[in-house]
C-alpha cells in the first residue's frame, strides 16, 4: 500500500520523507468521511454553460437522459448535443436543458427564475439510475410543480428525486433529422458482424480479404 501510494523506487531512496508524505496524505483523508451532500461552490472559469441532455430513442418513448456538456448557449448546446449524443444510438429527438434552468426535489439544484406556468417533469427512480421524462403540468411554481408531480404522476411518486423545468426552457430539436439516411451501422455495435464482412467481400474476394485482414492485425499489434 505504501508503495501504491508514494512509489516504491521513491519510497527506497527517501524512506523517511515519503513515510511524512504518506502519514500526511492519510490526515487529510481523514477529513473527508463521505462525499459532500451538495456539489462543491467554484466559480466558473470561462462563458461556457453546462446543459443536461436527453434523447428520445422512439416517437412515443420517454426522454432518456444522455450525459452532460458546456456550451456557450442553447444554440450551440444542440448543434454539439446532436452531433455527439444523436449519434450514439438510433433516436428521433434530442434535448437540452440549462442547469440554470432545473430544480430538483433533492436541492442539488434551484432554477434562477421561478415563474407559473407549464412544467416538464424528470425522474430518477433511484440514486445512480438514468432521468426520464414523466410528463408536463401546470403549477405557480418549479417546487409547486415537483409537489403535484409526486402526488399525481406515478412515477414521480415513489422517485428518488425529481426535475421540474419550465416547459420553454427545454429545448427539443422539434422533428429535425437526427439520425441519418444513410448506413450508419458502423456507429453501432451490430455493424462489426457478417454485414460487415459481406461488403468488404463485394470488394475484394475472400483470399484477398484474409490477407488484408492478417496485414491489419500485424500492423495494429
Amino acid at each position: 500500500m505504501i508503495f501504491e501510494t508514494v512509489g516504491a523506487k521513491n519510497f527506497e531512496a527517501h524512506p523517511a520523507s515519503s513515510l511524512v508524505t504518506l502519514l500526511s496524505m492519510s490526515k487529510l483523508r481523514e477529513q473527508f468521511s463521505a462525499p459532500p451532500p451538495t456539489p462543491l461552490a467554484a466559480e466558473p472559469t470561462t462563458d461556457l454553460k453546462p446543459f443536461v441532455v436527453f434523447t428520445q430513442l422512439k416517437t412515443a418513448g420517454p426522454f432518456i437522459y444522455a450525459g452532460w456538456l458546456e456550451a456557450a448557449d442553447a444554440d450551440m448546446a444542440m448543434a454539439f448535443a446532436k452531433e455527439h449524443y444523436g449519434q450514439d444510438q438510433e433516436c428521433v429527438n434530442v434535448a437540452v436543458i440549462s442547469r440554470a434552468d432545473i430544480t430538483s426535489s433533492d436541492g442539488l439544484y434551484t432554477a434562477a427564475q421561478s415563474t407559473s406556468g407549464e412544467f416538464s417533469i424528470f425522474t430518477q427512480k433511484k440514486s445512480g439510475d438514468l432521468w426520464l421524462s414523466a410528463g408536463t403540468l401546470s403549477a405557480a411554481s418549479p417546487s409547486a410543480a415537483i409537489a403535484i408531480a409526486k402526488t399525481s404522476i406515478k412515477q414521480a411518486a415513489n422517485a428518488h428525486a425529481v426535475w421540474a423545468i419550465a416547459s420553454p426552457a427545454v429545448i427539443s430539436t422539434h422533428g429535425d433529422l437526427i439520425w441519418r439516411h444513410t448506413d450508419q451501422s458502423y456507429r453501432l455495435a451490430r455493424g462489426y458482424g457478417r454485414e460487415v464482412r459481406a461488403k468488404w467481400t463485394t470488394f475484394r474476394d475472400e483470399k484477398k480479404l484474409a490477407e488484408y485482414e492478417k496485414d491489419d492485425l500485424h500492423d495494429a499489434f
